[in-house]
C-alpha cells in the first residue's frame, strides 16, 4: 500500500507542477502519504448511522434542481478508476450520463473523490444552475458538507471542486446508501469494459435506462 501511495503521490505532484507550475517537495510528498495512511485507518472506524443503511429508492429532486448521482468502479491491479454520473430531472428522465477514466488512482476512496469531481464538472459543462450532486461515499460528502476547509489527504480533489461551486447558483451534496445509486453504480460497471470515455444525452446504455425506468416516480 505504501509504494502505492507514493507513486500516486509522486504523479499528482508531477501533474500539479506540469499543468499549475507548483513544485512539491520530496518532503512534501511523503508527509501526504504518512498522513493519507492515517486518513484510511480513521475512515475504517467510519460508522454510518443505521438510519442510512436502510434500502431506499432514488427520489427524485424538486422543482427545476438537477440531481447527478455518481459512483467509481476501482482496480486495484491497474491501479485506475472508472467514474459513473447519470443526471436526471424532477420527472425522473435522464437528461445525460456518462463514463470516464482516471489512472494512477491509489484506492478506492480517491476513485470516488474522482468521480464527484466529475460529476460537478458535467453539471458546468452541461450549464446546469441549480445542482444535488449525490453519491453513496459518506466520507466524501461529509467533507463536502462542511463549512471548515479540509486538510485531509484528498484536499486538494476537495478544493478544485469548492472552486468549481462557484459556478452554481445553488449546489449541494447528499448521500445516498447504494441501493439508491443503483444507476451511476452500472454506469461505473460498464464503463470498467470499456477502453473509452463516452458520454449520452437524454439516454443511456440499455442496463442504467431498465434501472432508471424502476426508479421514476409515479
Amino acid at each position: 500500500m505504501v509504494m502505492v501511495l507514493t507513486f500516486w503521490a509522486t504523479w499528482y505532484a508531477r501533474n500539479k507542477f506540469v499543468h499549475e507550475g507548483t513544485v512539491c517537495s520530496v518532503a512534501r510528498v511523503s508527509t501526504f502519504v504518512l498522513a493519507y495512511l492515517r486518513e484510511l485507518d480513521s475512515l475504517e472506524a467510519l460508522a454510518i448511522p443505521a438510519k442510512m443503511t436502510k434500502d431506499v429508492k432514488w427520489i427524485p429532486p424538486d422543482g427545476d434542481i438537477v440531481k447527478i448521482n455518481f459512483d467509481a468502479s476501482f482496480s486495484s491491479a491497474l491501479k485506475s478508476s472508472i467514474s459513473g454520473i447519470l443526471t436526471r430531472n424532477s420527472c425522473g428522465l435522464i437528461m445525460a450520463a456518462c463514463y470516464s477514466h482516471h489512472s494512477g488512482v491509489a484506492d478506492a476512496f480517491i476513485a470516488e473523490a474522482f468521480a464527484c469531481e466529475k460529476a460537478v464538472s458535467l453539471a458546468i459543462d452541461l450549464g446546469f444552475q441549480s445542482v444535488q450532486i449525490e453519491g453513496d461515499s459518506l466520507s466524501i460528502i461529509k467533507k463536502l458538507q462542511s463549512a471548515t476547509l479540509d486538510k485531509s489527504v484528498i484536499s486538494p480533489i476537495i478544493n478544485d471542486i469548492c472552486v468549481l461551486m462557484g459556478s452554481f447558483e445553488e449546489i449541494t451534496f447528499s448521500f445516498v446508501n447504494r441501493a439508491g445509486n443503483a444507476a451511476a453504480h452500472e454506469l461505473a460497471r460498464l464503463g470498467a469494459h470499456q477502453s473509452e470515455p463516452r458520454i449520452w444525452i437524454v439516454e443511456a446504455p440499455t442496463s442504467v435506462e431498465r434501472i432508471v425506468e424502476r426508479e421514476r416516480p409515479v
